[in-house]
């Protein structure tokens, strides 16, 4: 069976590529200020770059957002889609 999860940028990838998923802190220009934000972030297999999956204002939403998207893979859906902030 094949899982897929949809990006922030609307593609899919196959999660039996993604070897890990982790919350990494960055900084992005909003509405001219430079804002701290919270990237979920699919970690593929080579040659594969890593993948954004959902960018966050907090840590603690992005935390939520791999928590469901981890149960959303655990429950064997076909397609699991990742809410994203920005």
């Amino acid at each position: 069976m094949i899982v897929l999860i949809r990006t922030r940028s609307g593609r899919y990838i196959n999660a039996y590529h993604a070897i890990a998923f982790s919350i990494e802190e960055t900084r992005i220009e909003i509405e001219g200020k430079r804002e701290r934000v919270y990237n979920l972030v699919a970690h593929l297999s080579q040659p594969l770059l890593p993948a954004i999956l959902g960018i966050y204002a907090s840590e603690e939403s992005a935390q939520e957002a791999l928590k469901n998207l981890v149960n959303n893979l655990s429950k064997g859906e076909k397609i699991v889609e990742v809410e994203s902030q920005f």
